[in-house]
């Protein structure tokens, strides 16, 4: 059996679930709410990658719009709302090859979520795909200071797997999965392998990653990443 990688680390929305339609419904209604359109073609071009707080930040700030406190707590709140009721009235499905992908890692090595939605959120289509079982770490957006596409949520996730495996991982141990290329960049900058799915972004836009399939069918992920033949 591979001795690497002896951790992965997996984005959520985009590389797990199709949950980035919903992500959009939910914040175009908010900002509507606000006066403020959002395109979906937008929002695919500038917001993957932001969390919940730096989307509406970046959002506000390229409309000009002050986003103070009281303004900003409302925007969350509402967008947690209906992001969640989007949620349960529709039937989310795993990504092609993830379901598989994750199983076959899940026998070999620990695995962590490291995403920018909000744990309620992940828990609950994590459950409805059935994979609740083989994440040991989740690290949303409410556990860390500084959201994606800072690395910082990165960094706790492998931290917290190494605590739980109770054995050192450094970052050449670990494997990311990521879709975003603005997430890519920095936690490549810190020594962490990555694997990009294009699933939100055409594959000429992720070669900043180590790796790059375009999707997690094991066929895909054999070819791009013969480390991974004996696992998946």
């Amino acid at each position: 059996m591979p001795t690497w990688p002896r951790a992965v680390l997996f984005d959520f929305d985009g590389v797990i679930v199709n949950s980035e339609p919903l992500h959009f419904l939910a914040f175009h209604e908010v900002l509507a709410a606000e006066k403020i359109e959002l395109s979906e073609a937008e929002y695919y071009r500038e917001m993957l990658g932001f969390d919940d707080r730096g989307a509406f930040k970046h959002i506000f700030a390229a409309r000009g719009r002050e986003l103070d406190p009281r303004t900003f707590l409302r925007v969350l709140t509402r967008k947690s709302e209906a992001m969640m009721e989007l949620i349960h009235r529709r039937k989310l499905e795993a990504l092609p090859g993830a379901e598989q992908f994750v199983r076959a890692l899940w026998r070999h090595c620990p695995l962590g979520v490291c995403s920018g939605g909000l744990r309620e959120e992940i828990e609950v289509m994590l459950q409805g795909v059935a994979l609740r079982d083989c994440f040991s770490v989740i690290v949303a957006a409410e556990d860390v200071d500084k959201g994606k596409p800072d690395p910082a949520g990165y960094v706790l996730t492998a931290t917290r797997l190494s605590e739980k495996s109770k054995r050192e991982l450094k970052p050449a141990d670990c494997l990311i999965v990521e879709d975003a290329p603005s997430v890519i960049r920095p936690v490549k900058a810190l020594g962490y392998p990555t694997l990009a799915v294009a699933s939100s972004y055409p594959v000429e836009q992720l070669g900043d990653a180590d790796f790059v399939v375009p999707s997690l069918r094991p066929e895909d992920v054999r070819k791009a990443v013969p480390a991974l033949k004996g696992i998946v």
